[in-house]
């Protein structure tokens, strides 16, 4: 009986040997091996905050900025975080419906998983803004993210210059997964076109949370922050004060102007009718003004400068016209009537009358002021 008693102590001792020598062995294959719980724990300890770099403006060719660069803010939102939520108050506090507050939550699950921050509102008006950085603590789960966007001081140049907009799926996808949700980039113009050069490169800054979700500090004093680099400059051959009067003078008319540098080819001025702001495609209403624009029966998105089909105009006009203005036979205040025929002027021509084929259709008379080059 002792003998059985003895080696049953064994037994016993042997198991809690091995019970003991496994747990060793999951705390350090949890501490040194297996980052999982690591990466858990800093996502919910650790905030990243993205730094959106500015893009690159857009000079003339005097280096004057056709457009520039201003700070907006957007709402992100982790899905994860959001916790006992007032959701009437935060609905009311935005102006939006719960309907429309959980689809958004909805859409940034499923476009970017819980655990990430994602885009909820873009481009908070002001107002809206200064409630919510008020209320802000009410609302875990929600931050504002700073965002550069552009302005248009000469308020030109909508057609060439392009907007920028949030990248979609198919933008992610065809730049190799460089993009993630909420960055923005180029859609069409020289925005798109040169959409390399003015991007520039976004950084990362890992701040540390509370465990009310309060941002307190840096983590690890920013030694893993990487910083934003703005994007680089564009030169452009455009005169802006030569742009500015021609979208003034195809004001609320349909059609193009396109001025280019006999020298080298340059374009001086493109305009294309309708014009509109270019500011309407930025800041909070540029979904709508993009809805409005894109049903208008006029098409003002339409380039008509580089898209449009018109039959080509008589080059021999403005050098008839220059080599009068030297003769003294007209001068800079002539013009010339069109009436849309082709009368003969020839002596031989006396008996000769144009037939219908041979009419030229004018839309209204046209008076062509000339300046003579100096």
């Amino acid at each position: 009986m002792p003998v059985f008693n003895k080696s049953r102590g064994y037994v016993v001792k042997l198991v809690f040997l091995c019970v003991f020598a496994l747990i060793v062995a999951q705390l350090a294959n949890l501490q040194l091996v297996n980052r999982k719980y690591l990466e858990l724990a800093k996502d919910n300890a650790v905030f990243q905050k993205i730094i959106y770099p500015e893009r690159g403006i857009i000079y003339d060719r005097k280096g004057r900025a056709i457009l520039n660069n201003t700070i907006m803010f957007d709402l992100v939102v982790t899905p994860a975080e959001v916790k006992n939520l007032d959701t009437a108050a935060f609905c009311s506090l935005m102006g939006i419906d719960r309907m429309v507050f959980r689809s958004r939550i909805v859409n940034a699950i499923i476009k970017n998983s819980r655990m990430r921050p994602s885009v909820f509102q873009s481009l908070l008006k002001p107002e809206v803004q200064a409630r919510f950085e008020e209320n802000s603590w009410r609302f875990p789960g929600f931050a504002l993210q700073q965002r550069p966007v552009r302005t248009y001081s000469y308020n030109v140049g909508a057609h060439f210059l392009g907007y920028i907009g949030e990248v979609n799926a198919k933008d992610i996808e065809r730049s190799g997964d460089f993009y993630r949700p909420g960055d923005y980039t180029g859609k069409n113009g020289l925005e798109y076109q040169y959409e390399g050069v003015l991007m520039g490169r976004r950084g990362v800054q890992y701040m540390i949370k509370d465990n009310r979700n309060r941002v307190v500090g840096r983590y690890e004093n920013g030694s893993f922050d990487t910083t934003a680099i703005a994007g680089r400059g564009l030169k452009t051959s455009l005169n802006v004060d030569l742009q500015v009067l021609a979208e003034k003078l195809m004001a609320n008319k349909v059609g193009a102007v396109v001025a280019l540098d006999p020298q080298n080819g340059g374009i001086l001025a493109m305009t294309s009718g309708p014009v509109f702001n270019p500011n309407d495609l930025t800041g909070p209403q540029k979904n709508a003004n993009y809805a409005k624009m894109a049903l208008d029966v006029r098409a003002p998105l339409l380039n008509r400068g580089i898209k449009g089909r018109y039959p080509p105009g008589s080059t021999f006009k403005p050098l008839g016209g220059l080599v009068a203005l030297d003769e003294g036979v007209i001068t800079p205040a002539s013009g010339y009537l069109c009436r849309g025929d082709i009368m003969p002027v020839a002596e031989g021509w006396a008996a000769w009358s144009p037939g219908p084929d041979m009419r030229i259709t004018c839309a209204w008379p046209l008076r062509i002021p000339v300046t003579p080059f100096s």
